[in-house]
């Protein structure tokens, strides 16, 4: 079944990533020693067994004697780190070494210095001149260059008193409703990377509509759960899935790019990847659900390193019976794609193929599922709250603005100039966009198909074909994806 294979495969590529999963990741702990300090190993260059640097005693009381303008570990770098880095980069979570104490940085720092300097790391695929977003990842540049800057030093400890309060912890979800996997699984260690998915009933006592206001992803096995993406279909259309799932023996069903079905039956309901937290929607929005309702629990399993690890992972759902603007995770794509009356032709060779779709409220997606789930009239204000985009191997770029029924007046929502199928997510807007009767939705994707950039399958690499779009590994896709709220 071509449907949601996963072939094993890498990627030979002359363009630079965006950013490392763990698989390559794991690379930049095969640096040689020489990278770090004075070209001894750094657990122990200059330490006194502790991890405090030569120059922490230097003074006759025992403090540090730095010159004003030192950076030092406390007051400039482990804030950055906790921001940035520690949520992923640290002891249990999907990142191959910790970085969150000063001890941690300076061992493992000068490893992930080609990472910041190439702006690999942290993982953050939006261009910030598009839009601006909640939380973002990236790095300011000032904070770039702090960190480029200390590591070239001895990178001197400091005194903790010196160190910036935390910002408050994010808000807590408490779940009305944890759904977890049937059985634990065990991903396929013959191919770094398993997509794998799961059904997850909603449970027999909801009798009545709920609306999901909040949404979190509890990983089994933090070492290999890379991401996850959960749908919802309603009652009556689950046929299908139960069908892919009994034809697979082992748990679940092997599934790539979506839930194993491209007729729509199963709508978007939340993602994660590691270090995020609980999405949590805004105050009185919410998506509904019906009771009834079964859960796609698609996880992308990345085993280098840790092959033979089970997981048996989970989410949790705040539920409300009622919000006051019901929303939707609304899919921007050109229905010809899905059906094949409209070629999205990737030829052959091609290094540079783009394709384009548009929405306005003529759109059979926005008259018939968005319509009916938000409760509002075609012509109404309608509030973008989060945008996303979709792809798969090929993609290099992706593009998501609204603009005037017909062009002009663009407004940027989402460009992530170098896509990275591993790190795809969605992405909340710091300032809801308005979307108007008068304007529509445009979708770019670019994709690069040469020879050069063709994936390898058991240690050969393929010779390009024409792709097109489809659920397989080796097929396409070009997708938005917009949580969308009525405006009052």
């Amino acid at each position: 079944m071509v449907s949601g294979s996963t072939m094993a495969t890498s990627r030979t590529t002359p363009r630079a990533p965006l950013s490392l999963g763990p698989a390559s990741l794991c690379a930049l702990l095969l640096l040689p020693t020489a990278a770090c300090k004075d070209d001894e190993p750094a657990a122990d260059a200059g330490t006194d067994g502790t991890g405090a640097t030569d120059t922490d005693t230097d003074s006759a009381d025992g403090t540090e004697t730095l010159p004003d303008d030192a950076l030092t570990w406390w007051r400039d770098i482990e804030p950055i780190v906790r921001d940035k880095c520690a949520n992923c980069h640290r002891p249990g979570e999907v990142a191959p070494f910790p970085l969150d104490t000063y001890e941690d940085f300076v061992t493992y720092g000068p490893a992930a210095i080609w990472a910041i300097e190439q702006d690999v790391m942290p993982p953050w695929g939006p261009d910030d001149a598009c839009n601006q977003y909640a939380d973002p990842l990236s790095l300011e540049p000032e904070h770039k260059d702090q960190l480029l800057a200390y590591l070239a030093t001895d990178m001197p400890q400091g005194d903790p008193e010196d160190a910036p309060p935390a910002d408050p912890p994010p808000p807590e979800l408490v779940p009305d409703v944890m759904l977890e996997m049937p059985q634990s699984y065990t991903p396929d260690a013959s191919t770094p990377d398993d997509y794998r998915c799961f059904l997850i009933p909603m449970p027999e006592d909801m009798t009545e509509e709920q609306f999901m206001t909040g949404f979190e992803v509890y990983p089994g096995e933090r070492a290999i759960v890379h991401h996850v993406i959960a749908f919802q279909i309603d009652p009556g259309n689950e046929g299908p899935y139960v069908d892919l799932d009994a034809a697979d023996p082992e748990a679940g069903y092997t599934c790539f790019g979506g839930p194993g079905m491209l007729d729509g039956s199963a709508r978007w309901l939340g993602a994660w990847v590691p270090g995020v937290g609980a999405s949590i929607a805004p105050e009185g929005v919410g998506q509904r659900i019906l009771p009834g309702s079964t859960i796609v629990f698609q996880v992308h399993y990345n085993t280098v390193g840790n092959a033979g690890l089970s997981d048996r992972s989970a989410i949790g759902l705040r539920l409300q019976p009622s919000v006051d603007r019901p929303a939707v995770l609304m899919p921007l794509a050109d229905l010809g794609w899905l059906t094949g009356t409209t070629s999205m032709l990737i030829p052959a060779g091609d290094a540079n193929v783009t394709h384009e779709a548009t929405m306005d409220r003529t759109h059979p997606v926005f008259l018939n599922g968005v319509l009916p789930g938000i409760g509002a009239q075609a012509d109404d204000d309608l509030i973008v709250w989060t945008a996303g985009l979709h792809m798969h191997l090929f993609g290099t770029r992706g593009r998501l603005t609204v603009r005037d029924s017909g062009g002009g007046n663009e407004q940027c929502m989402l460009d992530v100039p170098e896509w990275d199928f591993d790190w795809q997510s969605s992405y909340a807007l710091a300032q809801p966009i308005t979307w108007t009767a008068d304007q529509e939705l445009h979708l770019q994707c670019w994709w690069d198909n040469s020879a050069e950039n063709q994936p390898v399958v058991d240690g050969i690499q393929l010779d390009p074909v024409d792709r097109n779009w489809g659920d397989g590994t080796l097929d396409e896709m070009c997708l938005g994806i917009l949580y969308v709220s009525a405006a009052e």
